[in-house]
């Protein structure tokens, strides 16, 4: 058991160094964090005044870009409407063609209609005539 206590004597004993050493670093730590408020104090009111001028030239920047970019957006505006215009009225002509279309189909399904039912009148009547005949 002598090891064992010598161990926990080295521990205790660093344990405390270690202890001794944070109490005698406190003041000097406190000190560096409070140097170090005030230099980023320093640093941000230094930096304000480039940081306002950069902020004020993106928003001239961002204005000239605006400006040169209207006549852009017009003219996509208008390209725009113009293409929509071009699809409604070929829609239009298309809707017109294919209602032409099926016009001619449905006459074209009446006039076989027709023929069939004068066969059938035909046949009826060729039947008829055989049968009392």
């Amino acid at each position: 058991m002598g090891l064992m206590d010598t161990v926990k004597g080295w521990f205790g004993a660093a344990k405390e160094t270690a202890a001794e050493a944070a109490e005698k670093a406190k003041p000097h730590v406190e000190k560096a964090v409070e140097k170090t408020k005030e230099t980023a104090a320093d640093l941000s009111e230094k930096a304000k005044p480039h940081v306002d001028k950069a902020v004020e030239k993106t928003k001239e920047t961002a204005a000239d870009l605006t400006e040169k970019a209207k006549p852009h957006v017009e003219k996509a505006k208008d390209k725009v409407s113009e293409l929509a215009a071009n699809v409604k009225d070929g829609a239009g002509e298309q809707a017109e063609t294919v209602a032409e279309a099926a016009g001619d189909v449905t006459d074209a399904a009446k006039e076989a209609a027709g023929d069939v039912t004068e066969a059938a009148k035909e046949a009826a009547r060729d039947v008829t005539d055989e049968v009392t005949g």
